[in-house]
């Protein structure tokens, strides 16, 4: 396999990342800083560590083109370093700065406008193939908005209003705090023997105050946004051209929204139109660089598509992807809930229900609801101005119409998700990703929950964290703090919806019970909650998975017939207390024994049911376990799983395992999916 190396070396840390010759991300290495200015022995060895420890997990042979981005290059050593390198590795070695680096990776040869704002400042755009650089000068001549810039600022105008007022401000007080200091006068010391990194180290202080309202640190991020928004008027200005693309990044503009809403702000007043353009991760410059083209710098465009058993609408999201497993990096487009058209959903109720249908009902259900995928996907393209055929892929879980993981008298177990793809394939003139369960459940596994793979991509970090998402049915899965894959565990834990609908239509004649009003108004069935509790699939060790053949229709209208005696909203608010309390079991019983639970983070559409979460807030009081939702983290619970079929589309395209077998059972590792082209 053919790959290239790209290195951007800070003044802080040093990342090179190895790319394969389709652009996607392979592997990430991390040294200290890079910055030559600093120490240039050490900077060289943290560069050379971070390329060899890439090399060492690909090897040399196929490596194609390294690229070094360097802070602090000095002028006339390019080509120098660049033969050092070269001599080293062999292959073509290109240096250039680091903000031309973080250009090129944005830009590639088009037009535009880049501003970084960390440690120090720097701004470099091209226009009608001419060049720009302002800033760079060193914090002692220039860096504005940097957060040495920031923090000085901050304690000028602290000592200004101390000296009138005798009082130290709140701002800098913090300041203080964090610096073990008691007196204002004994920051000079701080800040005539620190270095500038160390100093720029307090701007979040000042970032928080001024998002908390601080009138000193809300002024203080004026000014500096002022003086940004000048040098970009200059750069427009200078190269006679009415707008731009512009570029805001490091450290300091990813961190504050508001200081990037303030430069917007002063533009607008300028008449100063611009369009912002995300940053790419600057080591990606090494494909522009080696082959003369930009790949993919803002990912991949896909839809995932997820229709559960809930039947309440067709999610479908629009996503932006690049790289695989662990490196994968997803961005969010648009999200869409489409309704089903009656006579589909009314088809698809009776055939989860159990209903007999004829092989010919069912194979025309596979075509239309095929169509209806379509056109989802048709809709969220055209609401972003994109052509389907620009997609990489549609991935489609499809709509389960059965599905029966374990081994039944004369039956194989199975599964079966309809939505033909040859259709969705000709109808988009995009590749079709589709079936995902199948495979596993031919390697002996459950083939459910699939989740798990894009929740330990998306969501491990130093927490051991629960997710649970509330559907039809309810799954979850934990991931350990910083913990392998393999280390993951996931099952479902019995009806989330599913029941609770069931019964809302048979009593109500309504579809959902909307933010749980009805079983708020309820009280508890004792007999029937012991019953539902005891039902064998809630006590049956994990792995597992269940699905309406459990918890649908039949068995709900036999549950709500038998205590039909009983007030209607009491049965709404026990199968309510049923769903909260099964998951509540589960996790104490099978997961809080053996693990420190962090967090619990909730999302699917049981997450509008308020009562419901309510009552699973109090089923975990007990145990110290905090429950949020994807909202508390700035996320969708009604997206995660479309996002999710995206992440494993994305698996297959490139080949590799996106299946759990820890979670699923499943005898090992398999690419899940079938892949069906539009020609």
């Amino acid at each position: 396999m053919a790959y290239f190396i790209g290195v951007d070396a800070g003044g802080t840390k040093t990342i090179s990342t190895a790319y394969d010759s389709d652009g996607t991300k392979l592997n990430q290495h991390q040294e200290g800083f890079g910055n030559i200015r600093v120490n240039r022995e050490t900077a060289l060895e943290h560069i050379t560590q971070s390329i060899d420890a890439l090399i060492h997990h690909y090897g040399n042979e196929t490596l194609k083109g390294i690229t070094i981005g360097i802070a602090g290059l000095p002028d006339g050593e390019q080509e120098m370093l660049q033969a050092h390198f070269y001599s080293r590795y062999l292959v073509e070695v290109k240096i250039v700065s680091d903000y031309l680096l973080a250009y090129k990776s944005t830009f590639a040869d088009q037009d535009g406008l880049l501003v970084i704002a960390g440690t120090g400042f720097v701004m470099y755009g091209e226009a009608s193939g001419e060049s720009v650089k302002f800033g760079g000068w060193g914090h002692l001549l220039g860096d504005i908005g940097s957060g040495y810039d920031l923090v000085i600022r901050t304690i000028k105008a602290s000592i200004d209003y101390f000296e009138e007022k005798s009082e130290i401000p709140v701002l800098m007080k913090q300041i203080l705090h964090q610096l073990n200091m008691q007196e204002i006068e004994e920051i000079k010391h701080f800040i005539y023997g620190s270095k500038k990194d160390e100093i720029a180290k307090l701007a979040p202080i000042v970032l928080q105050h001024a998002k908390e309202g601080n009138q000193l640190a809300t002024q203080i991020i004026k000014e500096a946004s002022e003086a940004i928004a000048d040098k970009i008027r200059k750069f427009i200005d200078r190269k006679g051209t009415s707008a731009s693309k512009l570029c805001l990044t490091g450290g300091i503009l990813e961190n504050a929204p508001i200081l990037v809403d303030y430069i917007l702000a002063d533009l607008d007043k300028q008449g100063i139109v611009v369009e912002l353009v995300k940053a790419a991760d600057p080591t990606r410059a090494v494909l522009y660089y080696n082959t003369k083209k930009q790949i993919n710098n803002q990912g991949k465009y896909a839809v995932g598509l997820m229709s559960g058993t809930s039947l309440d609408g067709i999610d479908t999201v629009l996503c932006r992807i690049s790289g695989v497993d662990h490196n994968t990096s997803i961005e969010v487009v648009d999200f869409q809930t489409y309704p089903y058209t009656l006579s589909v959903k009314e088809k698809v109720e009776r055939m989860v229900s159990g209903d007999h249908i004829r092989v010919s009902e069912l194979s025309s259900l596979n075509f239309e609801l095929s169509y209806e995928y379509s056109n989802c996907v048709k809709e969220i393209c055209q609401q972003n101005q994109l052509n389907t055929r620009d997609l990489f892929y549609v991935a489609s879980h499809g709509q389960t119409v059965f599905h029966e993981a374990e081994l039944a008298d004369r039956q194989q177990r199975s599964t079966l998700q309809l939505g033909e793809p040859a259709v969705i394939a000709y109808q988009t003139e995009a590749t079709v990703v589709s079936n995902f369960r199948a495979k596993d459940v031919a390697a002996n596994g459950e083939g459910a929950p699939l989740v798990p793979f894009s929740e330990y991509v998306l969501y491990t970090s130093d927490k051991t964290r629960i997710l649970l998402n509330i559907g039809g049915i309810s799954n979850l899965t934990l991931i350990p703090a910083a913990g392998s894959l393999d280390a993951l565990i996931g099952f479902d834990t019995g009806p989330g919806n599913m029941m609770i609908n069931e019964a809302m239509q048979l009593l109500f004649n309504y579809e959902y019970d909307d933010q749980g009003k009805i079983a708020e108004t309820g009280e508890l069935i004792e007999p029937m909650l012991e019953e539902l509790m005891s039902h064998w699939f809630i006590d049956k060790a994990p792995p597992k998975s269940t699905g309406r053949d459990e918890f649908g229709k039949v068995y709900t209208e036999q549950m709500v017939n038998k205590y039909l005696d009983n007030n209607p909203a009491d049965i709404v608010h026990t199968l309510t207390r049923f769903t909260a309390r099964s998951i509540g079991k589960h996790i104490i019983e099978f997961l809080q024994i053996k693990h420190s639970i962090d967090e619990l983070i909730v999302s699917g559409g049981g997450t509008h049911n308020h009562t419901l979460i309510r009552y699973l807030q109090n089923e975990l009081a007990p145990e110290g376990i905090k429950v949020l939702t994807q909202e508390d983290l700035g996320f969708s619970s009604d997206a995660k799983e479309a996002i999710a079929f995206v992440i494993l589309g994305n698996q297959t395209m490139h080949k590799r395992h996106s299946n759990v077998p820890a979670v699923t059972g499943a005898n090992r590792h398999t690419v899940l999916g079938s892949v069906t082209y539009p020609d």
